[in-house]
């Protein structure tokens, strides 16, 4: 298993946004997959911003937009605590996901944030707080991440919160 790049602050990586970094490569997962028309795309930057930006349509049954990464190699995060970022919105509520399997197909755990529009938010998403999914339900009787093999991270706007979002992130590192 990979142990992550460690950063400045010696917290490590896990996604980073700079251009110049080891980046993931980013498949958009909109709903087009159940006939909606909603897009979204995650686009890396030289600053080290990622952007996260596209369109969300209740046409034909949508109401989501995400994109999914799968990481180099399974990261084992049992001695830390969550993931941190910090984050500019646009308003809307956005999830991060993680999966024991790079298998889109597999439960997702979801963690939902707001961050600031004006400002740059610090964004502290703690693993006890990510709730297991599929396909936007949430499972109940489902045992808790596992902390010690994520494969795949994943980024999330639904709830049918129609219309252009923006989300602009800096990297994700553990705490």
């Amino acid at each position: 298993m990979k142990d992550t790049q460690s950063n400045r602050r010696g917290k490590p990586t896990l996604v980073t946004f700079d251009t110049k970094g080891e980046r993931l490569e980013w498949f958009s997962l909109g709903d087009q997959v159940m006939g909606g028309q909603s897009d979204g795309a995650l686009v890396p930057s030289e600053e080290g911003v990622g952007l996260f930006h596209g369109t969300v349509r209740l046409d034909n049954g949508g109401g989501f937009a995400s994109v999914k990464a799968d990481l180099p190699e399974p990261v084992d995060a049992t001695q830390w605590t969550g993931i941190e970022l910090l984050a500019k919105g646009d308003g809307k509520t956005y999830k991060i996901g993680l999966r024991n399997s790079a298998n889109r197909r597999s439960i997702v755990y979801q963690h939902a944030f707001t961050p600031d529009t004006e400002e740059w938010s610090r964004i502290r998403l703690p693993f006890s707080g990510f709730i297991p999914t599929w396909r936007g339900k949430t499972l109940t009787d489902e045992a808790a991440l596992n902390l010690s093999y994520l494969a795949s991270v994943s980024l999330f706007v639904s709830g049918r919160q129609v219309g252009e979002f923006q989300l602009k992130m800096q990297d994700w590192v553990l705490y």
